[in-house]
């Protein structure tokens, strides 16, 4: 009995190693310089990995492992501490409170959903912004949220390939 359970869900070391190398990947690409014409278009790329696990093991990576990922991408940018924790908890709930419904929308659905949640989670941060320093909203800023939605389904197909679902795997 405990061989078949062991064998329908991957091992929570190999979730982990997974989660981690993800985020690792995914806080060095938020850290590279882009050049000026297109940083407006860079995703937040820990906010999709964040999204992702969350809606994929919502039991296994919840909005405080989503708060602890924010704080650390703090400290990292050097931003007011507590900023990306606390919009990064909050697309964590979101995401948790929707996630069985938003695995079975189709793909162009799922990439809407991941616009709507990234365009918030950029006005709230801008918002927390103006709030400390006075920092005006720029019209373009938007446009990360729209290559969020767009940029999905690449995210998806990878980190789906990296962590085989335990209803989809055919060992």
């Amino acid at each position: 009995m405990k061989a078949s359970v062991a064998k329908d869900k991957p091992s929570g070391q190999r979730f982990e190693i997974v989660v981690m190398i993800s985020l690792f990947l995914a806080v060095l690409l938020s850290m590279l310089n882009y050049h000026e014409s297109i940083r407006i278009l860079v995703p937040n790329w820990v906010l999709l990995i964040v999204i992702y696990w969350t809606l994929v093991e919502p039991d296994q990576f919840s909005m405080f492992a989503a708060w602890g990922v924010g704080l650390f991408l703090d400290v990292v940018n050097l931003t007011i501490l507590g900023q990306h924790a606390l919009s990064f908890a909050i697309a964590a709930l979101i995401v948790s409170i929707f996630s069985s419904k938003t695995l079975h929308y189709s793909m162009w659905a799922q990439c809407f959903f991941v616009m709507v949640l990234s365009i918030l989670v950029i006005g709230f941060e801008f918002w927390i912004n103006h709030l400390a320093f006075g920092y005006e909203y720029l019209t373009l800023n938007w446009q990360a949220g729209v290559m969020a939605g767009l940029i999905w389904p690449v995210i998806r197909v990878i980190l789906d390939k990296a962590w085989s679902h335990p209803d989809s795997r055919n060992d």
